[in-house]
């Protein structure tokens, strides 16, 4: 029978992040259990390192507010959120930031150590504006955050055309946070699953798992199609099946469900973008391999991983808007990802109370790409009972619960509005 120190389930950018880190001293004993359901959200993402973008709702979390905003016009009620930026609370923001700065040194780190590339690149993101409703919202985003000027630029429309040619002639300039990179989300999940490898990490790869045994209240074991993995702790990274896991591992709810993100990407081509764009229609990342990757929608629609040639369209129209060139590209492919959300977008990270043995590292919506590095540097900390290098307080388990400890998360992208 197999003994671990730690089993982690879920092997997406997550979990494999916090084998990474957890094996980077070579003293435990860990295994990484995983299974390749439909919609995995890791080999759907577009692979930014957008830090000022998601934190200030640019990105997807501009899809978000619009395709939120239309469906609470549409609904009974009538009531239509106000235009304003969704700017993300500052314990995320600086979360996000601190994650986005470890990303230099875990490349030299992963590259020079393990030999793998996840292919980081410094583009910068630019908010694509078209008209003065664009440049108003741009204006209210940079006014939101004072204290991070130093990442703002403003872009005009010549620099624009200048720095990126194939942009269309009828922007008119853009907004461009200068930290936010991108890199390969494939490359990425595997560097650190390859990594772990290497440092030993034992992985238990198109398995399912089918049960966790508990002593007490204790966690002593998660099994599998492959057996019985005995522990001493298991780690909760399951993505958008993580409430599956943790009502296994627990007995209780929690406040994770999939939020669909409808994905386009061309076939290869020339190198057309010199750094990855947003507008209020989509975003637009041209990858290391030459793929124009567009994205994405956001729904909320159970498991369901279809994707709708209406949305599909919306999106490559958007994309042809900013870059007139692409009407010649050929699709060649599109699909679906399941992001794992929670109900205020932020992670759930550390233990549920009452249960030893057992650490969430899950609900990570549409940053996962983005804050892997810290989640995994964050779960190594609390293994080892070290203080944390991010107060987790504001992405804990308890946030959901009442006084008397009963679940009042709401499962509802709306009230993050």
């Amino acid at each position: 029978m197999n003994t671990y120190d730690v089993v982690i389930c879920g092997g997406g950018v997550i979990g494999a992040s916090v084998a990474y880190f957890l094996s980077r001293q070579r003293d435990l004993k860990i295994a990484l259990v995983d299974y390749k359901y439909p919609g995995n959200a890791s080999r759907a993402s577009a692979g930014g390192l957008w830090s000022m973008g998601e934190s200030t709702g640019l990105g997807c979390g501009v899809i978000l507010f619009k395709t939120l905003s239309k469906q609470m016009e549409e609904s009974a009620t009538g009531k239509t959120p106000e235009m304003k930026p969704h700017i993300m609370p500052e314990p995320f923001f600086d979360m996000a930031m601190m994650s986005n700065a470890m990303y230099p040194s875990l490349y030299k780190e992963l590259l020079e150590k393990h030999n793998v590339d996840f292919k980081l690149e410094r583009t910068g993101l630019k908010f694509v504006m078209f008209d003065q409703y664009d440049r108003l919202y741009a204006e209210q985003i940079a006014a939101a955050v004072p204290n991070r000027q130093e990442h703002v630029r403003w872009v005009t429309q010549e620099e624009l055309r200048a720095e990126e040619p194939q942009i269309s002639p009828e922007a008119i300039g853009a907004m461009e946070f200068d930290c936010d990179h991108q890199i390969n989300p494939y490359r990425l999940n595997e560097a650190y699953l390859e990594a772990a490898r290497q440092n030993g990490v034992e992985l238990y790869l198109n398995t399912k798992v089918t049960g966790v045994e508990r002593t007490g209240n204790k966690v002593t074991a998660v099994k599998t199609e492959q057996g019985q993995l005995n522990c001493k702790l298991m780690v909760n990274a399951a993505g958008a099946w993580a409430e599956t896991i943790c009502k296994l591992a627990t007995g209780y709810a929690l406040p994770v469900f999939p939020v669909k993100g409808q994905v386009v990407i061309t076939e290869k081509l020339p190198k057309m973008l010199n750094g990855c764009l947003t507008t209020s229609d989509c975003y637009i990342a041209q990858k290391d391999n030459g793929e124009i990757l567009i994205g994405s929608t956001t729904e909320e629609c159970g498991f369901d991983t279809s994707n709708n040639i209406q949305y599909i369209k919306e999106l490559s129209m958007g994309a042809l808007k900013s870059i007139p060139a692409l009407k010649e590209m050929n699709i060649k492919r599109c699909w679906s990802g399941l992001r794992p959300g929670s109900p205020d977008e932020l992670p759930i990270i550390g233990p549920v109370p009452g249960v030893k043995g057992y650490l969430n590292a899950c609900g990570h919506f549409r940053t996962g790409m983005l804050t892997s590095a810290i989640t995994g540097k964050i779960l190594d900390e609390l293994v080892r009972g070290q203080p944390t290098c991010v107060d987790i307080k504001p992405f804990s388990y308890e946030r959901f619960l009442n006084d008397e400890g009963k679940m009042i998360g709401a499962y509802h992208l709306e009230t993050a509005l």
